[in-house]
């Protein structure tokens, strides 16, 4: 069964990417103990490039943190002790960033110059495909290793649309129009 037909595919393949790069991969919620009074309260939305760490009870702007992967990698790193349990998932999310990046340059080279990919060996929406398969894979990584090292309710949800962005594409219809290589064929002759 075929999701997308062939005259779609690459425009889906834009849109599913930069679905991709804006959709939190994962959201975590935990309430850890401060003091014997005082529960702190977090909130983490994980975007491909960076995370938005809300913590509660407090004022919107002074609860609010902004970081990248390399900055929360980092705070681990200074943490030490069983923190450092942390930098391998956030190595992954690393390596996510770095395909997903390069899965925007071809996105964007598909939307604005689509004959710069003719020659290359693999059909881009393919491509596109694989290298959103391929980000998902590297944060489900990442989301397996935070789980298991962090005490919070932990929802891997960009992950999963994710998986199915690069499923969707890798299954799209790149079927050669029939009467466009007999055109091709004849212009041969």
């Amino acid at each position: 069964m075929v999701w997308v037909k062939s005259e779609y595919a690459e425009e889906l393949a834009v849109l599913l990417t930069w679905l991709a790069a804006l959709v939190p991969w994962s959201i975590s919620y935990g309430s850890f103990a401060v003091t014997s009074s005082q529960d702190l309260t977090l909130v983490i939305l994980r975007f491909p490039f960076v995370a938005i760490r809300y913590q509660l009870g407090v004022q919107l702007m002074s609860g609010t943190d902004v970081k990248t992967p390399v900055g929360f990698r980092q705070e681990v790193v200074s943490a030490g002790g069983n923190a450092s349990a942390q930098i391998p998932g956030y190595d992954l999310w690393l390596v996510g960033v770095a395909v997903l990046a390069v899965a925007l340059l071809v996105s964007f080279l598909l939307y604005f110059e689509v004959d710069a990919l003719d020659d290359l060996p693999v059909d881009p929406v393919r491509l596109q495909g694989a290298l959103l398969l391929a980000l998902s894979l590297s944060l489900l990584g990442s989301s397996a290793y935070l789980f298991t090292t962090q005490a919070a309710l932990f929802v891997p949800f960009g992950v999963l649309l994710q998986l199915a962005f690069g499923v969707i594409l890798l299954r799209a219809d790149r079927a050669v129009d029939e009467d466009a290589a007999d055109v091709d064929a004849s212009a041969d002759a």
